[in-house]
């Protein structure tokens, strides 16, 4: 009995090792060769498992056996019907999975364009990727080539509509925004020579950027096109000025009843200036240069003193304090008014007597900022009328008056500015003044202090491993050169990478991990990145992108695709802090500001010559459409409504 139970016991053990050996057997699929090589394999044993077939199916897709290849991917489909990245297979195994819009591909391969539109488009309604969105462009384009269309122009339209033919602002950036369509499908949107970011192509697409302009007029091409080819360019025309109105006095009179008489000219590039004296508007004609005349009775025992000021259509603003008692005395005596300035700076102005006079409002001969950009306010004055006036040999337009008020901005390089202005008058008077402005880049703008990113080595075939290597050098250096982020190369750099200097990065701790995978194959290339908080190990953002070629300029134009998307996600904007409940912050900036960030820095705004503090880190726990949440995770001090924050 003994030994039957026993010979029973070894026939089930045999037959369990038999159906686990038949389990580990591959799958008997179809031979696949191509140029010599077989294809139809996978790594490890095929187990009839979904991902045993999608990986086998790319490989034939890979040989060209797109027969066998459908067949697998649909093998496939029967198990799990869901495209989807970065979904487990078993274990700690992760694949990128798309069965649908690899049979979409061969579909459009082998021109049957409906099949191929179908299964692309179940593949993006699942999970959306630059390759479903290019083959679905092409089947689309094939299709109404095969329907002979004629090519279409897009149609453009700016939100922002001329006003009086002209657009002028005094902000530092510009937004474009509007609408592009076509029946043929907006395919691509460059704004100044630049691609803009489009999800997919549609029939109609809204779009909106900002760009940063200097000082003057720009004319902006903004260029449409569609599938088919029609293009469309418009001009998008904006003058940009941060410089105030020149306010001259020619004639200052006091009568005996109080009455003050003032005449004078006002100039500004924009064309159409508000001059106002104590509030009161001056009737003003549209031109660059306009003469003013104005009067205004006065109680000279209440009132010492009048304001005259003018603004410009950009919302530049130029005013003039003019004390009545010595302005009368000084048209008298052709010499010059006071103006309101700080007891210190009085040192540093000229002596009364001298025949060309300037007062700078606030800044001494000396200074420390922390800012770009500054404002130089003040006034001259002169015995003879001005004939010209220099600030770096930059000419400032005047018309020969002898008291002039201006406010000038001023960009200024970190480390030491020297400011020279030069004044003339007609009678070849001249007066030079030589400021410094030494400029500090404060902690809070020092790209240190930016969020800290560390970017792995992208996954790839051994065989792939050189062009995945460039690839990954041009995205460091793309990263490099916008200056958002602090960039920690996980990975060899070659060319001139090779010898860039990463500060002490062994030291810093990274916020952010940057990884994904490129993928090389017969057809083009794919690469897909992955944003992760190592904090909380949640992924902030996927982009992926694709090409058909591989030529450097196509390896480029994907380097800055994806670049550009990434940077997107991560403007750096400034808000308020509206309310303190706590540890939690109240902040004034919403979903479409903060985008995929999730961390902030709070500090004290910067004054005159006082840097800005750097005062906590927070992070950001709930976002609204116009306001979120944080929480503060640091703090030097406790935190104020005053204080600011700003997306690290």
């Amino acid at each position: 009995m003994l030994i039957k139970n026993f010979k029973i016991i070894i026939k089930c053990i045999a037959c369990i090792l038999f159906v686990l050996t038949a389990c580990t057997v591959p799958h008997p699929g179809p031979v696949c060769m191509k140029d010599q090589k077989q294809y139809g394999l996978i790594d490890g044993s095929f187990r009839s498992r979904w991902w045993n077939y999608y990986q086998r199916g790319c490989s034939y897709l890979e040989g060209e056996c797109f027969k066998s290849a459908i067949s697998d991917f649909k093998a496939a489909i029967n198990q799990n019907d869901q495209d989807q990245r970065m979904i487990r297979t078993y274990g700690m195994h992760i694949i990128d999975y798309f069965p649908h819009r690899e049979i979409g591909f061969i579909y459009y391969l082998l021109g049957d364009l409906d099949a191929a539109k179908k299964e692309l488009n179940q593949s993006i309604s699942q999970e959306s990727s630059s390759k479903a969105l290019y083959y679905l462009d092409q089947v689309r384009k094939k299709q109404m080539q095969k329907e002979a269309r004629q090519i279409n122009t897009p149609i453009l339209t700016f939100l922002e509509k001329k006003s009086d033919n002209e657009r002028w602002t005094r902000d530092e950036r510009v937004t474009i925004a509007g609408h592009a369509e076509s029946d043929q499908y907006v395919s691509n949107i460059e704004i100044n020579g630049l691609p803009y970011d489009l999800k997919k192509s549609a029939k109609r697409i809204s779009f909106k950027k900002e760009i940063k302009l200097s000082q003057g007029t720009h004319k902006i091409p903004v260029q449409i096109k569609n599938l088919l080819g029609g293009t469309v360019t418009e001009i998008f025309e904006i003058n940009v000025d941060r410089q105030g109105p020149i306010i001259e006095i020619t004639e200052f009179e006091q009568s005996k009843s109080n009455t003050i008489k003032i005449k004078g000219i006002v100039s500004d590039i924009s064309g159409k200036i508000n001059l106002y004296l104590d509030d009161n508007k001056i009737d003003l004609q549209n031109g660059q240069k306009q003469n003013f005349s104005a009067e205004k009775i006065v109680n000279l025992d209440q009132k010492k003193s009048i304001i005259l000021k003018a603004i410009d259509r950009a919302g530049n603003k130029t005013e003039a304090t003019i004390n009545i008692l010595e302005a009368s005395k000084a048209f008298e005596n052709s010499f010059v008014a006071s103006r309101n300035v700080a007891e210190d700076v009085l040192p540093f102005t000229a002596e009364r007597k001298k025949p060309i006079n300037i007062i700078i409002s606030e800044w001494k001969k000396t200074n420390t900022v922390y800012t770009e950009k500054i404002y130089l306010e003040g006034y001259i004055s002169s015995c003879s009328a001005l004939k010209s006036f220099q600030i770096n040999q930059n000419p400032i337009s005047i018309n020969n008056g002898r008291f002039v008020f201006f406010s000038i901005p001023l960009k200024l390089k970190e480390g030491k500015n020297e400011i020279k202005i030069l004044i003339e008058d007609n009678k070849r008077q001249v007066l030079v003044k030589n400021i410094t402005f030494s400029r500090i880049i404060p902690e809070i703008s020092k790209i240190e202090t930016r969020l800290h990113i560390a970017m792995n080595n992208l996954s790839a075939p051994e065989i792939a491993s050189d062009a995945r290597d460039i690839f990954q050098n041009m995205m460091l250096k793309s990263f490099i050169e916008r200056k958002r982020f602090y960039v920690i190369p996980k990975f060899s750099r070659t060319g001139t990478l090779e010898t860039f200097s990463f500060k002490n990065n062994e030291k810093h701790t990274s916020h952010l991990t940057l990884s994904g995978q490129y993928v090389d194959s017969r057809y083009g290339v794919e690469v897909a990145l992955r944003l992760i908080d190592n904090e909380s190990t949640r992924i902030l953002l996927a982009k992926d992108t694709y090409s058909e070629t591989k030529d450097n300029k196509s390896i480029l134009r994907m380097v800055e695709s994806l670049s550009l998307r990434i940077h997107n996600e991560f403007p750096i904007m400034i808000g308020n802090i509206q309310n303190i409940d706590k540890n939690m912050l109240h902040i004034s900036l919403g979903q479409e500001q903060l985008k995929a960030q999730n961390r902030l820095v709070i500090f004290q705004p910067s004054q005159l010559n006082k840097k800005p503090e750097i005062l906590g880190f927070a992070r950001i726990t709930e976002t609204k459409d116009l306001s979120s949440k944080v929480l503060i995770i640091h703090a030097k001090r406790p935190i104020k409504i005053n204080d600011r924050v700003i997306t690290q």
